[in-house]
């Protein structure tokens, strides 16, 4: 199944979600119509009338239990703007500084970096959670740019990192897939329901307070009864709440386990893993209070040993279950936790080219990706990796040099790295001009470290610049708004300095809006507006004339690039557009159009995208970041073409 049929399947779990939970909604407010209805029925005591007041008492019982229902769920996801930083501190999490020098800690953020670069989304940031012995994980956020990963502490001393590397591949799973969007609407919506029995609690704790004066004993009974029946139909609601977690959760974890899989080829790094748990005297379990909530979200049952459980109400399948499908030759087995890691985290060397030896052979002087042996269409590389990609990372990541590496870890110094990356590599003048930029209108100490590393920066293999914003974009996420704000407004002067945007510019320019709006809040929803491009013959124009141009080495070329393209977008009118019309600033236009096209229209533009690079049988790194640059910006993410990989 590739990305977009992962998204189609997300979006049926979504209506199939809305609908299970309507039918919830509904059962619960008929049960609080009839019982109110038989109540009034049999205290009324006249015959006139006496139907018309129990219907209008059990439509108003109704109404009322609607409107709880839908303002706790409303309050819940206003709650929940925040994205999956909200979800990870409300489960006592605690952010892991992005520099940290402890072992375990490390571990844990060099595998989730390795996973973001080789996968093309942005490094998220990692949440420990330092009380929870047992072993689990979770992906939590509205989108790539929002996400988040939450690992108990148990999860980080307990596994080894092939063990590691196989739960990260899960939970990167759901951040490819889809899945976190249904999992952070469930946990909204369903707050509703629980809360009838919330109610049900306070009434039961008023009900004594009442029981004063000459009739209070009557109006104590009835809200003693009243606190009954909420507890009891709540009650019944958050046994429907789970189930609903149940039969939308299942088989999402069950494809999780077999994308972490896929994506490392090493089906014994989550089998093991999942074995670990089962040796684990406290297996998955989550003790904190708000465990059950948000149930779903974990990569093991988080509420303790299954047989606990009703096998409908548990959010995971068993775990003999998953393990022998990843694992098919299990003997039944169970792994102990380690009580200390088997190997250290191994170190990386400092020289931009050391470690990559091969991997970086063939780029034609860091100017190009080079001809291919490797072919592999660019559809089945978005929205996931291979084991090659995770390769690739590792190999990107120990070859920037360690100045650049840490100080984009860091929070307080990410930007600085990112100023860096913009200054001009070719003219001292304009770097200067850049560099009182930052002095006159940002934060002088950040100005000092980007003096400190102007040199690393300009020098910096093209190869490398891209895989260094992505990592600097975990530590970008916990600026404030005003250091945000700022920060926009210096990355906005230093491009127009030169009074030109060139791809990098660009590519930096729509990475930062497109994955740092959704972290401050302030990226809209992108309705879906265009099911066909019948009418969108000029923007796919725009696009298809730019890939072309950006890689064609004449004009005959760039159109014969365009032809290709346009066999798998027929009869829209497709053009190759002159240079002129055919820039940055129309590209962007282009974009924001394309980018309210459903899923399959997507592939179709994408497909085209491969057709017009691959076009010569050579892909250059300007249109390989191009290429990355395009799909982000669709929102479908794209894995960096490996060196010597061709586009089928």
């Amino acid at each position: 199944m590739d990305f977009f049929a992962h998204q189609d399947e997300a979006r049926k779990n979504s209506r199939r979600f809305v609908l299970l939970y309507t039918a919830a909604v509904v059962l619960i407010c008929a049960s609080i119509a009839v019982l109110v209805f038989l109540a009034v029925w049999s205290q009324h005591d006249a015959e006139r009338g006496r139907l018309v007041v129990a219907l209008g008492a059990a439509g108003i019982g109704a109404f009322v239990t609607g409107f709880v229902i839908a303002s706790g769920s409303l309050y819940r996801i206003s709650q929940l703007r925040g994205g999956g930083s909200v979800v990870a501190q409300a489960m006592g999490g605690r952010l892991i500084d992005p520099s940290s020098r402890d072992k375990n800690e490390r571990r844990v953020l060099n595998v989730v970096e390795e996973m973001a670069i080789a996968s093309g989304v942005p490094v998220p940031p990692v949440y420990i959670m330092a009380g929870e012995k047992g072993i689990n994980a979770f992906a939590a956020g509205y989108a790539p740019g929002d996400a988040v990963i939450g690992v108990t502490k148990g999860c980080v001393e307990g596994l080894t990192r092939e063990e590691l590397q196989g739960v990260m591949a899960h939970e990167f799973s759901h951040i490819l897939n889809g899945d976190m969007r249904l999992n952070i609407r469930m946990l909204g919506m369903l707050n509703g329901i629980v809360l009838i029995s919330l109610m049900g609690h306070i009434v039961m704790e008023a009900a004594p307070r009442t029981a004063r004066g000459k009739n209070g004993w009557q109006a104590a009974l009835a809200m003693f009864v009243l606190a009954i029946v909420l507890i009891t139909i709540g009650s019944l609601g958050a046994l429907a709440a789970r189930m609903i977690q149940a039969a939308v959760s299942r088989q999402r974890e069950f494809l999780a386990d077999a994308s972490a899989v896929q994506f490392t080829r090493n089906p014994s790094g989550i089998g093991n893993a999942l074995r670990r748990i089962g040796g684990h005297a406290g297996r998955a379990k989550i003790k904190h209070p708000r465990a059950q909530e948000v149930g779903h979200m974990y990569f093991g049952e988080a509420m303790g040993n299954r047989s606990m459980l009703s096998a409908s109400l548990a959010s995971h399948p068993p775990l003999p279950e998953r393990i022998k499908r990843v694992m098919p030759d299990w003997d039944g087995t169970m792994l102990e936790p380690l009580v200390a890691h088997e190997k250290p985290e191994p170190a990386t060397k400092d020289g931009p080219r050391e470690r990559i030896g091969a991997v970086l052979e063939g780029l034609g002087g860091g100017e190009g990706v080079g001809a291919v042996g490797e072919l592999l269409p660019l559809l089945a590389l978005t929205g996931t990796m291979t084991p090659k990609h995770i390769e690739h990372a590792q190999e990107l990541i120990g070859s920037i040099p360690s100045k650049l590496r840490e100080a984009a870890r860091d929070t307080s110094s990410g930007r600085g790295v990112v100023y860096a990356l913009l200054l001009d590599r070719k003219d001292p003048e304009l770097r200067r001009a850049q560099l009182l930029q930052l002095e006159t209108n940002g934060d002088p100490a950040i100005a000092r470290l980007v003096r400190s590393l102007e040199s690393e920066a300009v020098r910096l293999d093209r190869s490398l610049r891209l895989p260094l914003l992505d990592m600097s974009l975990g530590s970008l996420a916990h600026l404030s708004e005003q250091q945000h704000a700022t920060f926009r407004r210096n990355v906005d002067a230093l491009v127009k300095m030169d009074k030109s945007i060139d791809l990098f510019e660009w590519v930096t320019m729509n990475t930062l809006r497109r994955h740092l709006d959704e972290r401050f809040g302030l990226a809209k929803p992108v309705p879906i507006q265009y099911y066909n491009l019948n009418r969108l013959g000029q923007e796919v124009s725009v696009l298809l004339s730019m890939l072309a141009h950006t890689g064609a080495k004449d004009e005959y070329a760039a159109g014969e690039a365009v032809l290709m393209g346009e066999s798998a977008v027929q009869g829209i009118g497709v053009k190759l557009l002159p240079p002129d019309q055919a820039n940055m600033r129309a590209l962007d236009t282009a974009l924001k159009t394309l980018n309210q096209c459903g899923g399959r229209v997507k592939k179709q533009l994408l497909q085209a995208c491969a057709l017009v690079v691959g076009a010569d049988r050579e892909i250059t790194t300007n249109e390989a970041e191009l290429l990355r640059a395009v799909a982000d910006s669709l929102g479908v993410p794209t894995p960096p073409l490996l060196p010597g990989q061709k586009l089928a």
